[in-house]
């Protein structure tokens, strides 16, 4: 890292975050939604070209944006960088390249204190993790425990202890006790697709399941006992285990919809985050907050600060953009 090595790109997107000074760069807010893995939604994904080709070695320490967010969006760390999975290496890079060109790493707790009239420190940045993957612990968090960097981990609560690969409730408690981590809710076992009829799959949240055997779909009391169920099951393991107050959700795949968002208030939590890519701002709703991906093999340490400009210009531009009113994923 070279501290004073920054272009005039940099310069002036710093520029035009801080003051609105300048056109965005080429995008649109559909452009600014983004795909979930291997899978199409309804609303569109954001174009590949152009969008963090140059690489960020170091920006000064500016004010490059206020008043918003950028949750970004991680899964797993691993030897080899495949699909949702990193390589120690980039994360810490990333983590590193955020830091010394001067972004806050804020909390889900402060978060959730801005989106109630409260204030966020320039540059607020948040690190998020789903599914509750062992590599969080053996890789990601020794790296973040060494920065002090905060973190939340989203877990699929029935799968804590019983599934290879994942999380247990020992290395949980450990990363609660450095009182970096807050633990959210990834559902206790509705992570996963279901039949929705008799060629056709959907996600278990969003889903009325459709019985091959029977040729029978859940009614709404059946689905709606369902998915209550499995929310505040998960709710109050996590509780349980971790001693945290556990207000927050990440969807599975970024499906939503109005129902379930009702589910998710009566089940007690008052914050889910989506997979849409953009900043969150006060305008934000609580339980649609966009989140940018940055656990891809696509993104580097030299590209995640102009990523993070990119979006929070778009922002910027846009304060009160609001999500579609449900993304459902088109499974193939």
């Amino acid at each position: 890292m070279k501290p004073n090595a920054v272009g005039a790109l940099c310069g002036a997107l710093a520029l035009a975050l801080g003051l609105g000074g300048c056109a965005a760069p080429p995008g649109s807010r559909a452009a600014a939604a983004q795909a979930h893995g291997k899978r199409r939604h309804v609303v569109q994904a954001t174009p590949k070209a152009g969008r963090h080709e140059v690489a960020a070695l170091s920006l000064p320490r500016h004010i490059y944006y206020q008043h918003q967010v950028i949750i970004l969006m991680y899964h797993g760390l691993g030897p080899r960088a495949h699909g949702d999975i990193i390589t120690p290496a980039a994360f810490g890079g990333e983590m590193q390249s955020l830091r010394s060109a001067g972004f806050t790493f804020v909390t889900l707790s402060q978060i959730a204190a801005f989106l109630q009239g409260g204030s966020l420190p320039p540059n607020a940045v948040a690190v998020t993790f789903d599914d509750g993957l062992q590599s969080v612990y053996t890789y990601a968090f020794p790296i973040l425990e060494q920065d002090h960097i905060p973190f939340a981990t989203f877990l699929i609560a029935g799968r804590v202890n019983n599934v290879t690969g994942d999380l247990s409730w020992a290395q949980v408690k450990a990363m609660v006790r450095s009182r970096l981590l807050t633990v959210g809710s990834h559902t206790f076992s509705s992570h996963g697709s279901v039949a929705s009829g008799p060629h056709t799959t959907g996600a278990a949240l969003t889903t009325h399941i459709y019985d091959l055997a029977t040729g029978q779909t859940e009614t709404n009391a059946q689905y709606t006992a369902r998915v209550e169920g499995d929310l505040v099951r998960a709710r109050k393991i996590l509780q349980l285990e971790t001693g945290q107050p556990v207000t927050w959700f990440a969807y599975p795949f970024g499906a939503y919809d109005p129902a379930v968002e009702q589910m998710l208030m009566q089940a007690g939590y008052q914050y889910a985050v989506s997979t849409i890519g953009w900043g969150a701002t006060a305008y934000a709703q609580p339980l649609v907050l966009p989140r940018e991906n940055a656990g891809t093999p696509k993104t580097s340490p030299g590209t995640i600060v102009n990523m993070v400009l990119y979006v929070a210009h778009l922002t910027h531009n846009d304060p009160k953009w609001q999500p579609p009113a449900q993304v459902v994923p088109v499974w193939n």
